[in-house]
């Protein structure tokens, strides 16, 4: 399963392809019970997640409606679809506000637990979120999701994420309201 991560983030799509359907076809192993069975289905249910995904970053958008339906049916699955959508939104230039908020509201955790383990997803949602609003021209909105990823990793030594978060808020500091910059300020005095 890593290996098919690896090779879509390197853009090697045929191999990533290839590693899912491997994954996805264990239930050919034989004789198995039920324990082995769910385990089976467990890699199964992953391999048509990351084939979504897959296929949703490669720009695949009609294939949305059946991602965010899944995303739907296994909400432990939702940060990591909504940051994939979100990203390819920009990338390919897709208006996908509905689909945000809609699983915005069946994600658990969005503005919650900092400390979970899921930081690493949330981080990069609110990072992919700061990209959509801005390239939808709603820059506050823009610097509210960088903030929020700031306050992600904020102390957490992952500084090349706060780097990234600072050069995109400085891009926007002139459409920020004071409260945000304010709140920017007191983030970047507890650096210290």
């Amino acid at each position: 399963m890593m290996q098919g991560v690896a090779y879509q983030k390197m853009g090697q799509i045929d191999q990533a392809r290839a590693c899912i359907c491997r994954y996805a076809n264990l239930d050919c192993m034989g004789e198995m019970g039920e324990a082995e069975m769910q385990i089976v289905q467990e890699f199964k249910r992953k391999a048509e997640v990351n084939r979504y995904a897959l296929e949703i970053e490669a720009g695949q958008v009609e294939l949305l409606e059946g991602c965010v339906n899944l995303l739907l049916e296994y909400q432990e699955e939702g940060l990591a679809g909504l940051t994939v959508i979100t990203e390819a939104a920009v990338r390919h230039g897709w208006r996908v506000d509905f689909i945000i908020q809609m699983l915005e509201e069946q994600v658990d955790g969005l503005d919650e637990d900092f400390g979970s383990i899921n930081n690493d997803h949330l981080y990069r949602y609110y990072y992919q979120k700061a990209l959509y609003e801005q390239w939808m021209g709603r820059p506050q909105g823009a610097v509210e999701y960088i903030l929020k990823a700031m306050r992600v990793v904020d102390g957490r030594g992952v500084e090349r994420h706060m780097l990234k978060c600072i050069l995109v808020l400085e891009s926007l500091r002139e459409a920020a309201t004071e409260g945000q910059i304010k709140r920017y300020r007191a983030i970047l005095e507890g650096m210290k």
